[in-house]
C-alpha cells in the first residue's frame, strides 16, 4: 500500500509537470478546469483542500518555470526539478530542516543548470507546495494517526502512573508561573498574507490559526518569534528570513 501511495504522488507530480510545460507557464481558468478533469480521470479524489493544494503547486511550478525560462531544454530541467522535489519530500516524510534544504539545492544544481541564485527561492516554493500535498496523501494521514495513537497511549500511561503516586497530606502552595508569552497579539485587522512572496493559501491558514493575520504582525517578528513560527507552525527552518517575510510585510504595511 505504501508503494502504491508513493506511486500516486509521482503520477500526480508528472501530471502537473506535463501541464505546466505544455502551457509554457501560462494558462486560463478553462485550462485549469481541464487539468482537474484529467486528474480526476486518473482516479484521484479531488476534494476542496486537495484542489487548493494542487492550485498552489501549479502556481509554484509556474513561478519557477518563468524564472528559469532562459535555460536550455527547459522542459527537461523542469521535470528533473519536480522529480528531485518528490523524492526529497517522500524521503523526509514532509519534514526537514535548513541543512536538509541546502543539501537539496546542491543536489538539484548538480542535476540541472536551471537552478541559480536567482531561482532558488522559486525552487523553495515548488518544494513547499509539494510538502503541503504530501501532507494530504494517504501515507501522511496514516502516519499522523499512528503518531496520535502513540501519543494518546503515552498520555494514558503517564496518567495511570500519576494516579499511583499519593500526594502528601499537606503541600506548600504552588509557585505561580507567568503565562507563556503569546507569539503575537491578536488584532482586528486581517490582511491578505498570500500577497507576501513565499506564503500560499494553505500556509496563510496556518499562520491565521497561530494568531498571525496582518502585515504589521509579520513586520514586527523578532528572531525568537521567527524561530517559534518555523518550529511550531510552518515546519521549515530558515524560510522566513530566506524569503524576507519581515521586509515584505513592512513594505505592504506602509512602514518600511
Amino acid at each position: 500500500m505504501a508503494n502504491e501511495n508513493a506511486g500516486k504522488l509521482d503520477e500526480l507530480a508528472k501530471l502537473a509537470t506535463d501541464f505546466v510545460t505544455k502551457q509554457k507557464g501560462l494558462w486560463d481558468h478553462a485550462a485549469w478546469t481541464d487539468f482537474l478533469s484529467n486528474v480526476r480521470a486518473k482516479g484521484f479524489d479531488i476534494t476542496g483542500e486537495m484542489q487548493s493544494s494542487l492550485g498552489e503547486l501549479l502556481e509554484a511550478m509556474k513561478r519557477f518555470y518563468s524564472a528559469a525560462a532562459s535555460t536550455e531544454s527547459m522542459e527537461k530541467a523542469m521535470r528533473a526539478v519536480v522529480q528531485d522535489s518528490v523524492s526529497f519530500v517522500k524521503q523526509h516524510k514532509g519534514v526537514w530542516g535548513h541543512s536538509d534544504w541546502e543539501d537539496f539545492v546542491k543536489t538539484v544544481r548538480q542535476n540541472t543548470q536551471a537552478v541559480s541564485e536567482g531561482t532558488t527561492s522559486y525552487l523553495g516554493g515548488v518544494l513547499e507546495s509539494m510538502k503541503v500535498f504530501y501532507a494530504l496523501s494517504p501515507v501522511a494521514v496514516v502516519q499522523k494517526r499512528v503518531s496520535a495513537a502513540r501519543a494518546k497511549a503515552s498520555a494514558a500511561l503517564a496518567a495511570e502512573k500519576k494516579e499511583e503516586i499519593k500526594p502528601p497530606l499537606a503541600t506548600a502552595p504552588a509557585e505561580s508561573k507567568a503565562p507563556a508569552k503569546p507569539l503575537s497579539k491578536s488584532v482586528e485587522k486581517k490582511d491578505d498574507l498570500t500577497a507576501i512572496g513565499g506564503i500560499g493559501p494553505a500556509l496563510a491558514k496556518k499562520l491565521n490559526a497561530a494568531g498571525i493575520s496582518s502585515y504589521a504582525q509579520l513586520a514586527a517578528l523578532s528572531d525568537e518569534d521567527i524561530q517559534r513560527l518555523e518550529t511550531d507552525v510552518i515546519r521549515f527552518s530558515g524560510r522566513i528570513k530566506r524569503d524576507d517575510w519581515v521586509g515584505q510585510a513592512k513594505k505592504l504595511s506602509g512602514n518600511p
